[in-house]
């Protein structure tokens, strides 16, 4: 707001609501005094930078928005890895999600819709140590003999998928000044603005992976570790590669601007890669307030709310005060959702996040990361490890492999954390946190090699509770498979590994679609289709007709099967949750579930099969209008773009054609390279 003005507001309030910058202050007068020495080191090469350009000497964006930098302090590089570990949280929105899916349609259809991670789908920890039986053959993955449903007809919960409605700004003769287009696209609550404020979670079509093999798999008898973490894309890039060098101090990988050690990478003695657990460390709580809303009630009796006075500032305008009232459990969040949402009318909740303890010691772990020379080193890096808690590989040069979850994993008195929990009570309070000699590991595995792709990291029987919601297993089962038994491997038969396309999804839920749908009552360019997709091999290559008229499909099968029943704004959120669709989708047909296929809203009753057939019709169609009627001239990287959007200033209309950039692009949300 201080430089955009009022249409920032929103989200000046969320951030203030939540927290960020409070806890970051916090959790620098926690951190050790070496840690602090570091830190101000890199912050000083930041300042040394501001205090020698201005104007244009600064990036474009600086200058179309008439503003310089203020100068950069230990603090905010504690609040930018707060951030991001609100972009890899999985909870926050799908909690709200969730409530709202039970009070439309009940607690036991919800269910249906959004059933747990299947049972006899791999684990981490499992497949490390030989535990998990192979749900595929070692034959060619790419073979569709080779390939069967990853599991029962249960369900996976994705990632929670961004809820944003889309803004369109109206085009005028007169371009007006950079800065004033950019507060109209925030006024009008352009998505790139708001969904990652908002939301607080990553769509499913994000996902990264990560494995490592000892030397009994590869050429050289030396592990080869490899890591491919798929966040959004963006101009500039969230990730830029660095590398530090200072006498026996040798780090390289990938680091974010704004932190001051290498996320992903290697140094002289060890490597060590990424992916997200997603693990359950958000909470909501139901508060009971008093008459005035001055207190909340707490078995039985009334404790005064904490407020807390920010002050924003505002371009243009008086700053703009902000009462934040805080609970036992956190900031009553819903106080800034009520205000940013026309019409919104949620109750008082509060936010519990392990983010927001004051002695966060997450960017200390990295810094002696960087500086670990082997497991012991490694792991005791990992203790200082807070949130967003991660799959971490390791690799080191005599020859050892590794697996460690780190970070602060809630206890909970009762309750699974999937929906908010009454505050009043206190039977659902965070008792403490896993002990750290509890968090999951594995070194040198009997398997010779770990795979992280997002899934579940322990098994079903195993009483530490992490999370109950993961996307569907496909990556991992085909990295998985592409691997088991292999030897020799090379950096190059990695790298072919990382950029594998075979759909998963596709091979467990076309056959189903292809037994289901009626030909003889479809439109004329069905057969056609079906034909196309009947001589797929399920590669979700970018210049092949049938991936993006099997996508297409797919994409129509939730608003075909269930529009009627969540209407426009609970299936906007839910059609983009993969996971949940699939298993759902799978489930219904197999057992022909006509409850669910027939729309309420038409005097007819609808078939599976006739939803089904009239999904594809409807998929098709969308396809002829975009690439035209010639059906063998169709590519799926036509329709499918990777997208490269300008970090701000793609809200600008009239910019984007000169700042973002795109490409066609293969793959699909479960594929190891992912679309």
């Amino acid at each position: 707001s201080e430089v955009l003005g009022a249409a920032a507001l929103p989200q000046d309030r969320f951030l203030r609501t939540v927290g960020f910058g409070r806890a970051a202050r916090s959790a620098w007068q926690h951190l050790s005094a070496e840690a602090r020495a570091d830190i101000n080191a890199y912050v000083a090469g930041i300042n040394a930078f501001l205090i020698s350009h201005h104007g244009r000497q600064l990036p474009p964006e600086f200058t179309l928005l008439n503003f310089e930098p203020e100068p950069w302090s230990g603090e905010d590089v504690l609040v930018w890895v707060k951030m991001m570990a609100w972009d890899l949280g999985a909870n926050y929105s799908l909690e709200l999600f969730r409530r709202d899916l039970v009070e439309k349609v009940g607690a036991e259809r919800a269910a249906q819709l959004m059933p747990p991670y299947p049972a006899d789908a791999p684990t981490i920890m499992g497949a490390a140590l030989g535990t998990d039986a192979p749900s595929h053959d070692a034959r060619d993955p790419g073979a569709p003999s080779s390939v069967t449903p990853s599991s029962s007809t249960n369900n996976v919960a994705p990632s929670a998928e961004p809820a944003a409605a889309t803004a369109t700004m109206a085009t005028t003769g007169v371009i007006p000044a950079w800065s004033e287009l950019f507060r109209q696209a925030l006024a009008t609550g352009h998505p790139a603005v708001t969904e990652f404020l908002l939301n607080g979670a990553r769509t499913e079509a994000l996902g990264s992976n990560n494995w490592v093999v000892d030397g009994t798999m590869t050429a050289s008898g030396k592990p080869i570790l490899a890591n491919d973490p798929h966040l959004s894309t963006h101009i500039p890039s969230l990730w830029y590669l660095a590398h530090m060098s200072a006498g026996a101090f040798d780090v390289i990988g990938g680091s974010f601007p704004g932190a001051p050690a290498i996320a992903i990478g290697r140094n002289s003695h060890i490597a060590w890669g990424e992916t997200n657990v997603a693990a359950d460390v958000e909470d909501f709580y139901l508060e009971k307030l008093d008459a005035d809303g001055k207190a909340a009630e707490f078995q039985g009796r009334f404790e005064p709310l904490h407020v807390i006075h920010e002050e924003i500032k505002v371009k243009g305008r008086a700053p703009v005060m902000v009462d934040v009232r805080v609970t036992r459990h956190g900031p009553l969040v819903s106080d800034a959702l009520n205000v940013m949402n026309a019409g919104s009318s949620l109750p008082p909740l509060a936010f519990r996040w392990t983010a927001l303890d004051g002695d966060d010691s997450t960017v200390e772990a990295f810094l002696k990361l960087n500086e670990a020379k082997n497991w012991d080193e490694f792991v005791e890096a990992m203790r200082l490890f807070i949130t967003p808690s991660q799959n971490f590989v390791y690799a080191d040069t005599e020859g050892h492999i590794g697996y460690f979850l780190p970070g602060r994993i809630p206890i909970r008195q009762a309750g699974d954390g999937l929906t908010p929990s009454p505050g009043w009570t206190g039977d659902h309070e965070w008792t403490g946190f896993v002990p750290f000699d509890a968090l999951l590991r594995a070194f040198d595995p009997p398997s010779h090699m770990i795979v992280t792709a997002n899934h579940r990291p322990n098994p079903q029987d195993d009483p530490l509770m992490i999370a109950l919601e993961y996307p569907e297993p496909y990556r991992a089962e085909q990295i998985t498979a592409l691997l088991r038994g292999r030897r020799g491997l090379t950096a190059s038969d990695i790298q072919k590994v990382q950029a594998d396309v075979y759909s998963r999804h596709a091979a467990t839920l076309l056959p189903l679609l292809l037994k289901t749908v009626d030909a003889t009552t479809a439109s004329s360019d069905v057969p056609q289709a079906l034909a196309i997709l009947r001589e797929w091999k399920y590669n979700a290559d970018r210049d092949s007709a049938a991936p993006a008229i099997f996508e297409a499909w797919f994409l129509a099968l939730a608003p075909a099967i269930v529009g009627d029943d969540l209407g426009p704004r609970l299936l906007d959120s839910y059609e983009g949750r993969y996971s949940f669709v699939t298993r759902f989708i799978s489930h219904t047909l197999t057992s022909n579930d006509e409850a669910w296929c027939d729309d309420s809203r038409t005097p007819v009753k609808e078939s599976c099969r006739a939803v089904v057939t009239t999904a594809l019709q409807q998929g098709l169609a969308a396809l002829t209008q975009s690439m035209g009627a010639d059906m063998k001239s169709w590519k799926w990287g036509t329709v499918h773009p990777a997208v490269f959007p300008h970090q701000g200033l793609d809200a600008v209309a009239q910019l984007r054609p000169i700042l973002n950039r795109s490409i066609a692009n293969g793959g699909d949300w479960s594929t190891v390279d992912v679309g």
